[in-house]
């Protein structure tokens, strides 16, 4: 299902609900309000990344620490060379949530991700939207991912990390996470570097956004173009890692930052 798809179905279950609310206030008002705040709570839970309705999600590490993460979306792709060789030369480890369509199209970038010493984490296998999914379906996505890793990196390659794709997860997709020892994780800030506004916006909004314990959202490729480059990202790296030095902040991968 595309992002398209789910936020249609979810504006007309939202209607629908609206519309069953007006008609059950006229009876009974609390009764109405109760049905359009649930349906208002769902929502939220579903399409806000940070909620925890379906489940807390990893968003940020501790405070009191000067730490924090820069974290890759939708890979690998074309464009995740540039950014491998952009950390390389920065000297900096980070973490890729990996769709399993792109590690069976690109094994040799899943093991240099894995040989450079990032941490590599599940994004599902083709960045379906899984708000409206049942358990089942969550764990073939998440297997399935495993599976292409694991034959391109080594059994130990992938770590126990999921992201759902725009960070949209329904009622099952915790669950399902949870029972195959996943934890969720989400981000602190997302910096849109998907919509390609350039590399010096790209830099300012992640710097902006370096503070201890963020986790901050970029990608290295897209889940829904997967060969469309992502080369103002990889430029913008550089000025990233020197904005965290600047402010004593060390960028470490996203399984290190919320470690105990």
């Amino acid at each position: 299902m595309t992002k398209r798809q789910a936020v249609g179905r979810a504006s007309l279950a939202g209607c629908a609900a609206a519309a069953f609310a007006v008609v059950l206030a006229r009876r009974n008002p609390a009764a109405g309000a109760a049905v359009a705040g649930v349906a208002a709570a769902a929502a939220w839970g579903a399409f806000a990344p940070s909620s925890p309705l379906f489940g807390r999600p990893l968003r940020r590490g501790p405070r009191n620490r000067p730490r924090a993460a820069l974290t890759f979306d939708d890979g690998p792709g074309r464009s995740t060379p540039e950014v491998l060789d952009a950390l390389s030369s920065e000297g900096v480890r980070a973490t890729f949530f990996v769709l399993g369509r792109q590690a069976e199209r690109h094994p040799d970038l899943v093991r240099r991700i894995a040989e450079d010493g990032h941490e590599i984490g599940n994004h599902g296998y083709d960045h379906g939207i899984l708000v409206f999914r049942g358990g089942a379906h969550v764990a073939d996505q998440l297997s399935r991912t495993e599976a292409a890793v694991r034959r391109a990196a080594g059994e130990s390659a992938m770590r126990p990390l999921f992201r759902a794709p725009h960070g949209y997860r329904g009622p099952a997709t915790a669950r399902a996470a949870a029972g195959m020892g996943y934890r969720v994780a989400s981000w602190t800030r997302g910096v849109f570097d998907s919509a390609e506004p350039g590399v010096e916006v790209i830099a300012e909004r992640a710097s902006r956004a370096l503070a201890p314990g963020a986790v901050i959202l970029l990608h290295d490729a897209d889940g829904w173009a997967p060969e469309r480059s992502r080369a103002q990202t990889a430029a913008a790296i550089p000025a990233i890692c020197r904005a965290a030095r600047r402010r004593g902040i060390e960028l470490v991968p996203l399984g290190e930052l919320v470690a105990p």
